[in-house]
Formats: structure tokens, C-alpha cells, sequence
């Protein structure tokens, strides 16, 4: 039970504590930039363990991008079209469905000892084509469509995409054992990103602090956008294979790389629109608890029905 809730309790407790120390917020505004840094780090380290071996397409790895794309689309329009006048309702939707998968969920599914392999090649295919759809995708939401905004816009993707993703191979390449190594390092990239969270709920405070005005009301609408998302995500994931592949679809598509749309958010829009990946956050980890714990008590009672 206990191993269970470590998980839970390194994500919100920082999270409350960076609500409650706002001045962290520093720490992600040039030169420091620790959130970009930290996010590189992390897709090195996960992607330093890929084997392309293990890689195999199937057509549910095809649907689950697809979803993931459309989670992103139709709310975007859907709540513009709602809210014609607050058009960061729309953004917090877009990124929070838009969001590719997290490089935590492949360590979930081996948790929960479901297939890692389909679930290695899921947050691949994912974080590649959805990085390149936004490209696109990103002039179009935030209405600016000039050559120095999309130029800005690849070369923070290739900076914590791209860039992590060719130093990782290179590394592979040179040091084989690397890979053995970063095994090693999981608690390392779980401590990292819950000192990142640290930093953002941080700087969401600040956001706060400086814009007053800002209601409950105003909040509690992204947080419930958040959260319907976040539902439809693992309930539309169960269905998008048969029993096979089931739970790895919906972690594939629940579990989302938060702290990469997080960036994006803060960089391309306001805290208020990163709040919804922020409540995302505590949403798909509480989903997360519950089955890491459905699970352990029913190998318990299946170990004690066994004697």
C-alpha cells in the first residue's frame, strides 16, 4: 500500500508546496530555464532505454495518435465556438488533449506487467508525429501564422524533442551500457519531474498573484475541462482494441507527457492555460494510484487464495 501511494505523494506534495513558495517561480525565467532543461533530461533518459527492436507498429498504435490528435481539435473548437470571448478556455482544452504520451506510462504498464513493448512504441510514435503536428497546429490556435513564429515554434520542438531524442542514439551507439545505467536512474527522472512540478505550480501562483481578477469560477471550468478529458482519454483508450491490448491503449492514451504541454502552454500562451495540464496532472495520477492499488490487492488475494 505504502509503495503504492510514494508515487502520488511526490507529485502532489511538491505541487503544494510550490502553491505555497511562489518566489520558485524565478527558476523557470531566463537564464535558468529549469522547466525546458529538465524536460530534455527526461526525454534523454527515456528514450536512452528505447531497443528499436521492440518497436513494432500495430494498427492500435495508429488509432491511439489519432484519438490523441482529435482530443486535442474538437474541444479547441468546440469550447471557442462556447466561450467566443475567453478564448483560453479553448487553449487549456487544446493543451491538454494535444498531449502526447507520457514517458511514464511505458513504466505503468510494466507495473501493472502489461506489454512494453506495444507501450515502448506508443509514446514513440505519439511524441514524434504529434511534436510535427504542431507545427502546424500551434500557429493555428494562437491565430499567428508568420515565418518567425512557426521558426520559433520548430526549434523548441527540436530543442526538447528532437535533440534528446539524436543524443540518446548517439549515446546508445558509443556506450551500449548506457542504456543499463539510466535503468538505474528512474527514481533520479521521477525526483526531476517532481521538482519541475515544484517550479510550475510555483510560477501558476504567481500568475495568480499578479492577475487577481482571476475568479474561482474561472478555475474550476478548466479544472472540469481538465478532468472530462482526462475521462474520455482512458475510457475511448479501453475500447480502441480488443482484450489483447486494452490497458495499454488507455494508459497509452490517459497517461499524457504533461510537463512537455506544460512548457508549451507557458511558452505559447499563460499559466491560466497551463492550469489545465496542471490539473491533468492530479487527474491521471489519481487514476493511476487507484489501479496500482486494485491491482497489488487483488494479487494479494489471488497469492492468498492460492495457499
Amino acid at each position: 500500500m505504502l509503495k503504492t501511494l510514494t508515487r502520488p505523494a511526490m507529485i502532489f506534495i511538491p505541487f503544494l508546496l510550490g502553491l505555497l513558495c511562489p518566489q520558485a517561480h524565478v527558476l523557470n525565467e531566463p537564464p535558468l530555464n529549469f522547466v525546458r532543461w529538465s524536460l530534455c533530461t527526461m526525454i534523454f533518459l527515456s528514450c536512452i532505454q528505447l531497443d528499436f527492436r521492440d518497436l513494432k507498429p500495430q494498427k492500435e498504435h495508429w488509432f491511439i495518435l489519432t484519438v490523441n490528435l482529435l482530443m486535442g481539435i474538437v474541444p479547441f473548437f468546440a469550447l471557442k465556438a462556447l466561450y467566443p470571448q475567453n478564448p483560453d478556455y479553448a487553449l487549456a482544452a487544446f493543451f491538454v488533449g494535444i498531449t502526447p504520451t507520457a514517458t511514464a506510462a511505458p513504466v505503468v504498464i510494466s507495473f501493472l506487467h502489461g506489454r512494453l513493448g506495444f507501450a515502448l512504441t506508443g509514446f514513440t510514435i505519439t511524441n514524434c508525429f504529434i511534436s510535427l503536428a504542431l507545427v502546424g497546429l500551434l500557429p493555428m490556435v494562437t491565430g499567428t501564422f508568420t515565418l518567425d513564429f512557426i521558426w520559433h515554434v520548430v526549434r523548441t520542438l527540436l530543442i526538447i524533442i528532437a535533440c534528446p531524442f539524436a543524443l540518446a542514439i548517439l549515446v546508445r551507439n558509443l556506450w551500449p551500457k548506457a542504456r543499463e545505467i539510466t535503468k538505474r536512474l528512474k527514481m533520479f527522472s521521477f525526483s526531476l519531474w517532481s521538482f519541475t512540478l515544484f517550479v510550475l505550480a510555483a510560477t501558476a501562483r504567481q500568475y495568480f498573484i499578479e492577475h487577481p481578477h482571476i475568479s474561482a469560477l474561472s478555475v474550476a471550468l478548466v479544472a472540469l475541462i481538465s478532468i472530462v478529458i482526462c475521462v474520455l482519454n482512458f475510457f475511448i483508450g479501453s475500447f480502441l482494441s480488443k482484450r489483447r491490448y486494452c490497458r495499454e491503449c488507455s494508459q497509452l492514451l490517459g497517461q499524457k507527457n504533461t510537463t512537455f504541454s506544460l512548457y508549451l502552454a507557458l511558452t505559447y500562451a499563460n499559466p491560466f492555460v497551463a492550469l489545465g495540464p496542471i490539473f491533468y496532472i492530479f487527474w491521471h495520477n489519481c487514476w493511476n494510484a487507484w489501479q496500482l492499488y486494485r491491482y497489488d490487492l487483488h494479487r494479494m488475494k489471488r497469492a492468498r487464495n492460492s495457499h
